[in-house]
């Protein structure tokens, strides 16, 4: 006996809602690894960002160490041509030229300096963070060839999903795919539950479960009885009722 449209159609949306978290997971990481997962990138992140303050800060200490080489060069020139000069205002413009390199100097050297304390400071907290990290980066190895050791087993899980999914499709007219494929793209899966409800003890009733909407009796018939697709009168889901999900 072939199954009903719209217990085709179920299965179909529930199938293709357990691929799409297969290839979710395949394509990221486990929900059994997450925890770690982000514990292990923030620790990291923050070396990363330690190693880049100290690289930096190397960095910028060999340019003051460099352009202070080439001050001091050039100060050492000018020291050379005091017992060249020969009037005061040539002796008066040296001596000024010699004290912008000397002030020069020292800027570079007091860069230099804090450049170097910058550096080991942001060296010492790597140092200090690195044996955590390397702990933390340890058990996410493991974590991960665990994880690599069962994505062959998932992959093969979603050939299964696929295969079925492709023999749902089959099941169904052309119009009845269309409809579905219509609304599970355009409307979170596409899919809504009938729920029973009952106020103030009064008449049962049914609704929508995604936008709470009041499902008439007869549509109610329809889906409980001979299983025919039915679209809700307001969001336009495709409406189905389960007793399992209804326990």
């Amino acid at each position: 006996m072939n199954p009903r449209p719209l217990d085709t159609v179920v299965d179909l949306y529930r199938d293709l809602t357990k691929l799409s978290g297969l290839e979710e997971q395949l394509a990221g990481i486990p929900d059994w690894m997450q925890e770690l997962h982000e514990e292990y990138s923030a620790r990291k992140a923050e070396i990363d960002e330690l190693q880049a303050a100290v690289d930096a800060a190397r960095e910028e200490r060999r340019a003051a160490e460099t352009e202070t080489a080439d001050f001091e060069e050039k100060l050492l020139h000018y020291q050379e041509q005091i017992g060249l000069v020969r009037t005061q205002r040539e002796y008066g413009a040296l001596l000024q030229e010699i004290d912008l390199v000397k002030a020069s100097i020292k800027e570079l050297e007091e860069k230099a300096l804090g450049s170097l304390e910058l550096q080991d400071e942001a060296q010492k907290k790597m140092d200090e963070g690195s044996a955590p990290f390397l702990e933390i980066e340890e058990r996410y190895s493991v974590e991960l060839k665990k994880w690599e050791a069962q994505k062959p087993g998932v992959r093969e899980e979603v050939e299964v999903l696929q295969a079925r999914i492709d023999g749902h499709k089959e099941g169904l007219s052309a119009g009845q795919l269309l409809v579905f494929e219509r609304v599970h793209l355009r409307l979170a899966g596409g899919m809504a539950r009938i729920v029973p409800i009952q106020p103030n003890k009064g008449p049962l009733m049914w609704h929508c479960a995604a936008c709470h909407y009041r499902v008439r009796p007869q549509v109610v018939a329809m889906i409980r009885r001979d299983a025919s697709i039915q679209q809700c009168d307001s969001c336009k889901r495709i409406l189905y009722y389960s007793e399992e999900e209804e326990e």
